[in-house]
């Protein structure tokens, strides 16, 4: 089951059109088998981010048959606020 956090569909909702459209295609590859294609990469435990398109970090918590997309922010805020990782 795909959970997405209110903050993410507020984030979003501020973007141009067709970034909104890429990073909607991003979070409906979580629908399907886990993991995903494309460029997710293990953080710790069972969180995970994505990068998408060189611009934006999707952060993702999988455990079993759940997914929720916690958060997603531009890749220079993601490096200032966790550090590159």
């Amino acid at each position: 089951m795909l959970t997405v956090k209110h903050e993410v569909f507020e984030f979003i909702q501020e973007l141009p059109e067709k970034d909104r459209r890429i990073i909607g295609e991003h979070i409906s590859r979580f629908e399907g088998k886990w993991p995903p294609d494309g460029d997710l990469e293990r953080l710790y435990d069972c969180r995970y981010r994505m990068h998408i398109s060189r611009r934006y970090t999707l952060f993702v918590e999988h455990d079993g048959d759940d997914t929720t997309v916690l958060k997603i922010m531009t890749i220079g805020q993601a490096h200032k606020r966790y550090g590159k990782i």
